[in-house]
């Protein structure tokens, strides 16, 4: 897997319109840390036809900050949003090697007010 894959950045624009007065997110860059899955912090599971779709579910989650997507196997699609990220808890024994997942968390998220 090359250092390219690794480091993979998804930069998500979300196309809602808010109301007058309200926050919207226009953009959310993901760092994506293939194989990789955060246990004890899920707030919502939802299904996800791909990482970016997942992503979309994270965004739009006023909570989540991360999220485990299963790339394989049964239950391939699989979306839990995480109210945590593997950076925030590297000290507890809550990040686990699984090659069915690859964990995603937001590095910078750009809002737009009206």
């Amino acid at each position: 897997m090359s250092i390219l894959a690794q480091v993979l950045v998804i930069i998500l624009i979300i196309s809602q319109i808010p109301q007058p007065g309200e926050c919207s997110i226009r953009e959310a860059f993901f760092r994506v840390d293939k194989n990789k899955y955060l246990a004890n912090h899920v707030i919502e599971t939802r299904q996800a036809e791909t990482e970016f779709e997942c992503g979309l579910h994270c965004v739009r989650h006023g909570s989540c900050v991360s999220v485990n997507y299963k790339t394989s196997g049964i239950g391939k699609g699989l979306c839990e949003l995480n109210s945590k990220t593997l950076q925030q808890i590297a000290d507890q024994n809550e990040n686990v090697n699984n090659p069915d997942f690859s964990h995603l968390y937001i590095i910078k998220m750009v809002r737009k007010y009206k």
